[in-house]
């Protein structure tokens, strides 16, 4: 792209079509306002400044809008020279780093369930002061329940049967997952910064540092004390997408983190959550598992004789078993990167790394002693087609779509044709001659 080229800009107001009332709508809410990478998004200017004896020093400074993945390129003059110094500053990633508050280990309960009916007047196998409330021994975990006033069906007598139970409790699988809670994140944008000079007619690459700039101030300067003195001071939004705070887990020798699915707190054992079966201190444990296990477990007896009953838990996130049949009531979730606007997401002890898919706006400013000369190449923007498509829950989705685009594409979306306030801000990389956001 030359200097002096002027921006191609594009707009286009969505109109609205009926279709039944569902499905795709074109909705005249928003006002897209799109513009390739030109002399807009790179802008220079001269800074003067006066010592004690009057003297002038003139810096030259950069102003540089960047998106992710973006590559600026500049070129410094040294030491009064012809030769010059290439400077190139690349937007790696947008990264959101999320501390760690609360952890604990736990596991999928399997709930193997074995119960004894007993008539009234028999050998009496069922004791209230032996299975009411108490402990057992087989199993992980073991806790006895009692339960009278059951059906008499079977039984010589018209007495009410009685049961009692043995509910053997172990590790689903022998899995071991990690719940972590995770609180407001600091927000992380990473560049690399390399330098070449010029050897034998070619750039040879002299130095490179990769630089995380803190975002959550707003603005963060940094000074780079070469030949050059440069200073760069980059300023930004927060991403229009962010993980929530709250609890998430990962599987013993697995990387994937995963939500979307209610998880106890540390101080929480809520037998309808994920997490009411801890592993501490090497060992398994249910918090007040005695009361707990009674109050859920619910037994119904259809013939005392022949010992035939149902056997149920109220509760979720477990593995039952009665006899030879199997019930598995539990839910992992999904991965956080089953979002697309997430990349990664990595658990590293203290915190949780996000590194996002999608960009935010930023704005570079790098400041020398000597007048950078900015390399630049023209994106390129065909047309482009907006969408709101709204589902049965009246829930809205933007689909753009771009043709004949290369380079990076910036967009603005505005709430009125007035264009007096911007709902929202994006970028896109084109690296095709289609690309749809």
């Amino acid at each position: 792209m030359g200097e002096g080229q002027s921006h191609r800009r594009s707009a286009a107001l969505l109109k609205e079509y009926s279709n039944g009332g569902r499905g795709a709508k074109r909705v005249n809410a928003r006002r897209f306002t799109l513009f390739a990478r030109g002399t807009r998004n790179k802008k220079r200017l001269q800074i003067r400044e006066y010592d004690n004896m009057g003297r002038p020093k003139i810096y030259s400074s950069v102003q540089l809008s960047m998106a992710l993945h973006e590559l600026s390129c500049m070129t410094i003059k040294t030491n009064g020279s012809e030769s010059s110094i290439l400077h190139t500053l690349e937007f790696l990633r947008l990264e959101q780093h999320h501390p760690v508050s609360e952890m604990y280990q736990f596991g999928i309960p399997k709930i193997t369930s074995s119960c004894i009916c007993d008539c009234a007047g028999g050998d009496a196998p069922c004791k209230m002061e032996q299975y009411n409330y108490k402990n057992c021994t087989s199993g992980t975990l073991c806790y006895r329940t009692y339960h009278p006033v059951q059906s008499n069906v079977g039984c010589i007598g018209e007495q009410k049967s009685e049961a009692c139970c043995e509910l053997r409790i172990e590790p689903f699988k022998d899995w071991i997952f990690t719940a972590i809670k995770i609180s407001q994140p600091a927000t992380i944008l990473v560049f690399r910064y390399s330098i070449y000079d010029r050897f034998n007619k070619r750039w040879r690459k002299a130095s490179e540092e990769v630089i995380e700039v803190p975002l959550n101030r707003g603005l963060s300067k940094f000074d780079f004390n070469g030949r050059n003195k440069i200073e760069m001071v980059v300023t930004g939004s927060r991403p229009n997408r962010e993980l929530q705070p709250g609890m998430y887990f990962l599987r013993e020798g697995t990387h994937e983190i995963r939500g979307y699915v209610p998880i106890n707190e540390i101080g929480e054992s809520n037998l309808e959550k994920l997490g009411w079966m801890r592993f501490s201190e090497g060992k398994w444990d249910i918090r007040n598992g005695n009361v707990k296990m009674k109050q859920a477990h619910h037994i119904i007896v259809a013939d005392c004789k022949q010992q035939q009953y149902t056997s149920t838990i109220n509760g979720e996130q477990m593995v039952l078993v009665v006899g030879n049949d199997i019930e598995e009531s539990y839910d992992l979730g999904r991965a956080l990167t089953s979002d697309p606007w997430i990349e990664t997401a990595v658990y590293q002890g203290r915190d949780v790394r996000v590194e996002h898919a999608e960009g935010t706006s930023i704005t570079v400013y790098m400041t020398s002693e000597t007048r950078p000369h900015m390399l630049r190449h023209i994106s390129q923007m065909e047309s482009f087609d907006g969408l709101i498509q709204v589902d049965r829950d009246s829930n809205r989705y933007l689909n753009i779509s771009f043709l004949g685009t290369k380079g990076t594409l910036i967009g603005n979306i505005f709430s009125s044709e007035k264009k007096d306030q911007i709902d929202m801000v994006f970028s896109v990389q084109g690296r095709s001659l289609a690309s749809q956001m």
